[in-house]
């Protein structure tokens, strides 16, 4: 590690720097963050004695990750893979060298990491590990035949023993399990003891640790009977511990030192910063609102998302509920602007607010009054089609939507700096409408982007009412200001209608992609009754209230910081009350 640094700088401690640069960077990751310039040269993030890695110097070259999080975060891997086998192995070995973990034991670094770090091989086009991984692989204690960095106990007749000659020593390669803030923490009883008395062959079983000095207010506790330590860590620190050490009940306690590495807690490193005063179209930040019509009672919320908080955004989702009193039909609306499009907040609310209107319109007039049976074809000549004209109708009203995108974009109803064109108002839109039978309910939905819609018959199970769109790139989406969403095309329009009769009814829900992607991370999750399952009984607590509804959203989700909007319709009164 010297030929790493000037000479004016003290060799450091090579477990304690990787131990350190493996736990920051899994951090980083976690917080939607990376590196990107890991190197060789590691001077930069040592502070100003070269002995102690500085974790907010190396921070501070992160950056926010992009549309392609897998890539950028394997480029972290691949570079930390390429470093750690360099300074493990430097000077004695050639990078082009293959790596070897049994040669490197007296490194004083788990087997199970150099082993783990010997099977990763950045140039082979495989797919790598994440740094979770070489996280679980550091956690294991050191060997014990590694390289003791101290020198040996003296060993003295057994008749009788003299105080041992160690004195005060601070040369201990020992880190501390990490820990995040907010999570729980242990280190099981004896296990700091038995890892120094591995690196000095002393005998684990007489060795123990009669102290163990931690932070004020850090929230945890050191047990002097057991060795353990527990808790829950309330703030973040990177600190050298003092303990004494006891190698034997007949050997004097040593002094030295440990590493201990708590992480912030994630959700805490996100700014909350307002958007600007004088940006047009300006928009709430938060919305919540609760309503009673009909037969259903709804709960809907929407948040700005942690992304657009920490970059000063607007929230871009949106939502609108409307109801026909004539006939009884509910119409439920939800839309999530693009992040990429620089209107897209208001294209989101305009999605909304006019389909919304039209359906409540048509919906509410005689004609709609009954739609039994709703789901039989009638035979030719016979009268319309349930599906037919629901598919329709629901279709017009995405295309008014459109259309509406569009007079906006032609006449702006506020002065923008430049000409927009209709994609600075990309939207996704969801449209669902719904009518209590005698039992159970009847619903459509038209999906025009991602973000889903789904129906539980009963808490145990329940039917997706949507599927979501595919962009040109993974992990992108369409947008109903693109003419080929709304075209009338039988193919067009069969892809994103969809139509459902349940004898039972629990609940529904509408939501955009910041409720999805962390809840059901793939299209077979999306399907699979047992995902809805475990969301309802997260959720349901929530529902007393639109508010609560709102703190239940802002859950941390790693990698999943977007603009978050659900509306529940649920029975208006419960089976006891009717």
């Amino acid at each position: 590690m010297s030929n790493l640094l000037s000479e004016k700088f003290v060799t450091p401690s090579l477990p304690d720097f990787i131990r350190n640069l493996v736990g920051t960077l899994d951090a980083m990751h976690r917080e939607g963050k990376y590196h990107g310039k890991i190197s060789k040269e590691i001077k930069p993030w040592m502070d100003s004695s070269g002995v102690n890695f500085d974790r907010d110097n190396f921070r501070s070259s992160a950056v926010e990750l992009g549309n392609d999080v897998e890539a950028q975060i394997q480029q972290d891997v691949k570079n930390f893979v390429t470093c750690s086998k360099y300074w493990i192995s430097s000077p004695t070995a050639s990078l082009e060298a293959d790596f070897k973990a049994d040669l490197y034991q007296g490194k004083n670094l788990p087997m199970l990491f150099l082993k783990f770090l010997e099977s990763c091989n950045p140039e082979s086009g495989s797919t790598l590990r994440t740094m979770a991984d070489f996280v679980k692989t550091l956690e294991q204690t050191p060997e014990p035949n590694a390289a003791a960095p101290v020198e040996p106990p003296q060993i003295s007749p057994p008749a009788s023993p003299p105080p041992s000659t160690h004195t005060a020593n601070t040369q201990f390669s020992i880190a501390l399990r990490n820990g995040t803030v907010g999570k729980p923490y242990e280190i099981e009883p004896s296990a700091i003891a038995r890892a120094i008395a591995n690196q000095r062959k002393d005998d684990p079983e007489k060795a123990r640790i009669s102290h163990l000095q931690l932070p004020d207010g850090c929230g945890l506790q050191f047990n002097e009977q057991t060795g353990a330590v527990t808790g829950i860590p309330i703030k973040a620190l990177e600190e050298q511990l003092h303990l004494d050490y006891v190698p034997s009940p007949n050997e004097t306690s040593i002094t030295c030192k440990v590493s201990l590495l708590i992480n912030p807690d994630p959700a805490s490193l996100w700014k909350d910063l307002p958007p600007p005063a004088d940006a047009p179209y300006q928009k709430d930040l938060l919305d919540d609102k609760e309503y009673t019509l009909g037969d259903f009672r709804i709960i809907a919320a929407s948040r700005r998302g942690r992304s657009h908080a920490n970059k000063g955004d607007f929230r871009d989702d949106d939502f609108a509920v409307g109801y026909a009193d004539s006939t009884g039909w509910l119409v439920v609306v939800v839309a999530d602007g693009a992040g990429s499009a620089k209107y897209s907040r208001k294209g989101s609310q305009i999605a909304c607010m006019v389909t919304s209107e039209r359906l409540v319109a048509a919906l509410n007039t005689p004609e709609y009054q009954t739609i039994s049976p709703p789901q039989i074809e009638q035979a030719e000549g016979g009268p319309v089609k349930p599906r037919k004209w629901l598919k329709e109708l629901l279709h017009e009203a995405a295309l008014d939507a459109h259309y509406k995108i569009q007079g906006e974009a032609d006449q702006p109803s506020e002065t923008l700096p430049e000409p927009p064109t209709i994609r600075n108002y990309d939207t996704t839109l969801i449209i669902l409408v719904m009518k209590k039978l005698e039992r159970g309910c009847f619903t459509a939905t038209f999906s025009i982007g991602d973000g889903g819609a789904g129906i539980l018959d009963t808490p145990d199970y329940a039917e997706p009412l949507t599927h979501a769109d595919g962009g040109e790139h993974a992990g992108q989406t369409t947008f109903v200001t693109i003419s080929s969403t709304v075209s009338n095309t039988p193919e067009n329009l069969d892809k994103r209608f969809k139509m459902s009769t349940t004898m039972d009814f629990t609940a529904a829900l509408v939501m955009t992609d910041g409720i999805t992607d962390p809840k059901f991370p793939s299209d077979a999750a999306f399907s699979d009754p047992a995902c809805w399952q475990s969301l309802w009984q997260e959720l349901e607590p929530a529902l007393v209230s639109s508010k609560s509804l709102l703190d239940w959203m802002n859950f941390f989700s790693p990698g999943n910081h977007d603009d978050r909007t659900l509306i529940a319709i649920l029975p208006a009164t419960t089976p006891s009350e009717e």
